[in-house]
């Protein structure tokens, strides 16, 4: 069994050039310094060239531990929401839908005003 952090961006416009390279770049980072044991999968931004939903802009899915104990699992939690973090406040007008599994979390995320 395994548990996902699921996030998708909605907006009217789409994602600009400058935009979709720095959110790749953010990326790029956290997954180079990431240093919480075994990766079990990278964050995931999916290809928005075909989005599974009309304004889609951004979407994607990252796996987390639930194997090594609740406070693994915490930290790794915690480490892809500060990249998360880092790409809602660079998409700025968009509607952001954050969960894990079926719970919503959206409301733990601070959005530009």
């Amino acid at each position: 069994m395994s548990v996902s952090l699921y996030y998708i961006a909605k907006r009217d416009t789409h994602l600009s050039k400058q935009e979709k390279s720095i959110c790749n770049t953010i990326i790029d980072t956290y997954i180079s310094k990431y240093s919480l044991g075994e990766m079990y999968e990278p964050f995931c931004a999916y290809d928005n060239s075909s989005p599974t939903e009309e304004n889609v802009i951004f979407e994607g899915a990252t796996k987390l531990p639930i194997d090594e104990g609740e406070e693994h699992f915490v930290e790794v939690l915690d480490y892809w929401a500060e990249c998360l973090q880092e790409i809602v406040i660079l998409l700025k007008g968009a509607e952001w839908y954050i969960h894990i599994d079926d719970t919503d979390i959206t409301e733990q995320f601070d959005f530009p005003r």
